[in-house]
């Protein structure tokens, strides 16, 4: 182990919360437009807002320190909604009521009985809040879109009560969610769209240099390996994929792990290029989201593909068969089924954008779907997805 250059590795992590908003005032401009009301003047009005944006594009730290910021400025309380955790409407509004304090008994009440508990509770004690639904996706994937439109309508419900003790902001990647919503939901909603556009590279090194200062010894980087990274990162020209803040942090933070596990007392390029090829373009957070099964199910993908250098695409019979013997593997039964991994599959593609799907062509007997990852190193992802599963399975 070399000298230390890491001196604070929350700084680095998904979950660090820096003491300045870079780049997103605009964002937190508009947010303050659509909540300021509510929040001088709690329950005069149903506040609603839409966020949307790419995965690392700023969208739930600007959710939080406006939270923040609101909750230093008025009694209305802020609950964050973790929806890669919860993934249905019923875990998210049981969620709710866990953080006001509400004894929800575990069975026998569906998540549409549960808001009106809540809603009472808020009624009866005076408590207005503003709940912040992030990664909607995975509500709308498991729940349906009628579900959240339930939540979104509520108010229509309470025809002639004009105490609004809740309000509410969602956040997608994509502006899917509101081809799936109904009119009504969608009329709610209006055109409170708040969009957070990829970050540029010049926004990129800003947040870098932002997190190398909280994270790292002076003296042990310096603008260039900076510029590297947001280089690579950064969102120009006709690179629309790119501009994801998270994965530009996570290529600094193994930067700066292999310059000190090396013994180098600086990062040096050739660190910044190690780091690139080993990290996912999917982050590591995203992939711990993922149900156990539906990591499994992956895996299984990873390590078919592996087997089959010479080809781009595994059949999904294929998949289903590494499935099963990795669930042997770690003595697991393979309890999901022929659907049950199709769901899986689609949400890989359509919600994680890991995986690409095609039907089989010509030369192939029958009808089939062919599955490739083009974008992730093989390796990479089955050495992390591997680390997570042992470890859910260690603490199980």
């Amino acid at each position: 182990m070399g000298d230390l250059i890491i001196r604070n590795a929350a700084a680095l992590t998904p979950d660090y919360i820096p003491p300045r908003l870079i780049d997103r005032e605009e964002q937190m401009n508009m947010l303050n437009m659509m909540f300021g009301d509510y929040l001088k003047s709690p329950g005069s009005f149903y506040a609603r807002a839409l966020l949307i944006g790419g995965t690392g594009t700023g969208k739930t730290i600007t959710s939080i320190k406006f939270g923040e910021y609101a909750s230093r400025n008025s009694t209305v309380r802020f609950i964050h909604v973790p929806c890669w955790t919860h993934r249905t409407m019923h875990s998210a509004v049981r969620f709710i009521g866990e953080s006001l304090k509400i004894s929800i008994p575990r069975r026998g009440f569906s998540s549409e009985e549960i808001l009106e508990i809540i809603y009472d509770h808020l009624k009866d004690n005076g408590i207005y809040i503003v709940v912040v639904l992030d990664d909607v996706f995975h509500i709308v994937n498991n729940s349906g879109a009628d579900a959240l439109g339930t939540l979104i309508r509520f108010y229509d419900e309470h025809i002639g009560e004009h105490d609004y003790h809740f309000s509410l902001i969602l956040i997608d990647r994509d502006d899917s969610l509101l081809v799936k919503l109904d009119a009504g939901a969608k009329s709610t909603l209006g055109n409170n769209i708040i969009r957070f556009p990829p970050y540029t590279k010049d926004q990129i090194y800003e947040i870098l240099r932002d997190r190398a200062q909280a994270a790292l010894m002076p003296g042990t980087y310096n603008d260039e390996v900076l510029e590297m990274i947001a280089d690579v990162t950064g969102a120009s020209g006709g690179n629309e994929g790119r501009g994801n803040a998270k994965q530009a942090i996570e290529i600094l933070w193994k930067s700066a792990l292999t310059a000190q596990q090396r013994g180098s007392r600086r990062i040096l390029p050739e660190h910044v290029r190690y780091a690139v090829k080993n990290t996912l373009v999917i982050h590591v957070g995203e992939l711990r989201g993922m149900d156990l099964h539906e990591k499994l199910f992956l895996l299984a993908i990873v390590n078919a593909l592996r087997r089959k250098r010479d080809s781009a695409y595994v059949t999904f019979g294929e998949a289903e068969d590494e499935y099963i013997m990795i669930c042997e593997k770690y003595g697991l039964r393979s309890r999901r089924s022929h659907g049950q991994l199709w769901h899986y599959l689609k949400d890989m593609e359509n919600t994680w954008r890991i995986i690409e799907t095609r039907p089989s062509g010509k030369g192939m007997r029958g009808r089939t779907t062919l599955i490739s990852i083009p974008y992730e190193s093989l390796d990479v992802l089955a050495q992390e997805l591997t680390r997570l599963v042992e470890f859910e399975l260690a603490v199980r």
